[in-house]
């Protein structure tokens, strides 16, 4: 059990709960083998996402070699390419009504299913799941403390099942006070710090040599950040943020699009630090926040957003995401197919940006033994482009 995480009994049989089933999809292979030519500087594909007839799905002629040198995938020739094959969507269907299960509903590649029903039922469907529901303050999750199973004529067909073990994960914010503190003990003795504001877009555009011409000038740049906590920005505060300190840069001060559903609450530190410092270093480029607060006590806000990829054929095209969980926390079943969803999103261009993470290099501490590296992941993965921190003295 995640720290902070307190068991608060089984829920009633007729307890509403959402599962995400991910299907098997075909045509993995072929798309790992496209991306690694498109994306090696060896390859003599390099840089021309196309699709040669090597690529090309048997029996289906959707995705052919005439694409121009540069174009990417859309999502219904990823579509066509991973789409689970007729048995595995005829056998997970049977299943289901099998159980009576009717309120579903797939995505856009067809490699998803999202199902709610009974908890009762739920059980039935994954034997050994029990559902129990978690708080942390004033959040709460329904997930299952013991291991569940699929029957033995499923397991080909079923990557993993979303909504019962994953907790949401957090980010580390670094208190004001600690900072105060740290500072304080750089100082000689008897020496007061000097104040600052702290790392300001300016100082940020400066660190990186930005000058008032690193803009963004196209008008189909474009960028988002994703958001998993239950919190908000608010667009008032991001206006007055970049009337504060967006003098020195053109920029805009509004987002274009929020998808997902953006609360009326107090605007949460961690999603206005994302909203205005990506508008601030990608300045005057088209943003879009999706937000995946997992509102509902089973859903997986990560796997949600996950999700809206498969499901959206026009998106930004870089993507920030403050988000990970320690690797060795996860199934391989689970990784290797969030790995495919990776490499679907590079297929059609799209540049994902994920945090290496707030504390430095991940320790897994061993008592009375050597500790070891401990990864973090999404930002382990191959198929993303992992960010780290920058350094700076005093500003």
């Amino acid at each position: 059990l995640p720290p902070g995480w307190a068991p608060a009994g089984r829920v009633s049989p007729g307890h509403d709960v959402q599962l995400t089933l991910a299907l098997r999809q075909q045509g993995t292979a072929r798309l790992a083998r496209l991306i690694r030519a498109v994306s090696d500087p060896h390859s003599p594909q390099y840089g021309n996402c196309c699709v040669p007839a090597a690529y090309r799905p048997r029996g289906q002629g959707a995705l052919t070699p005439s694409l121009p040198a540069g174009k990417y995938l859309s999502l219904e020739q990823v579509r066509d390419l991973v789409q689970p094959s007729p048995a595995t969507l005829m056998t997970v269907l049977k299943w289901l009504q099998g159980h009576g299960i009717e309120n579903c509903r797939s995505v856009s590649t067809l490699d998803f299913l999202e199902c709610r029903m009974p908890a009762s039922t739920a059980e039935r469907l994954l034997p050994g799941a029990e559902f129990h529901r978690y708080v942390k303050g004033q959040r709460s999750v329904v997930r299952s403390p013991v291991p569940y199973a699929v029957p033995k004529e499923l397991a080909e067909h079923v990557d993993f099942v979303g909504g019962l073990h994953r907790f949401p994960a957090e980010r580390n914010v670094v208190g004001r006070a600690w900072a105060k503190e740290e500072m304080e003990s750089r100082q000689p003795h008897g020496r007061r710090a000097a104040f600052h504001l702290g790392v300001t877009p300016s100082i940020i555009r400066k660190r990186y040599n930005m000058t008032r011409g690193d803009i963004g000038l196209l008008p189909n740049n474009s960028q988002a950040c994703a958001q998993f906590l239950e919190q908000y920005f608010h667009q008032a505060d991001l206006a007055e943020f970049m009337q504060l300190f967006g003098s020195s840069f053109a920029h805009l001060s509004k987002v274009d699009q929020v998808v997902g559903h953006q609360g009326q609450g107090k605007a949460g530190l961690e999603a206005s630090l994302d909203v205005e410092y990506i508008m601030s270093t990608g300045a005057n480029i088209s943003t879009w926040v999706f937000s995946n607060a997992g509102r509902h006590e089973s859903q997986e806000p990560f796997l949600a957003w996950l999700l809206l990829l498969s499901n959206m054929s026009s998106l930004p095209w870089v993507h920030s995401v403050s988000y990970g969980d320690d690797e060795d926390s996860l199934s391989l079943a689970y990784l290797q197919r969030v790995n495919v969803e990776f490499m679907k999103a590079a297929a059609r261009g799209l540049t994902v940006l994920f945090a290496s993470g707030d504390d430095g290099a991940g320790c897994r501490r061993v008592p009375g033994g050597n500790h070891t590296f401990r990864p973090s992941f999404p930002a382990s993965s191959p198929y993303v482009t992992t960010v780290g921190g920058t350094s700076f003295k005093n500003p």
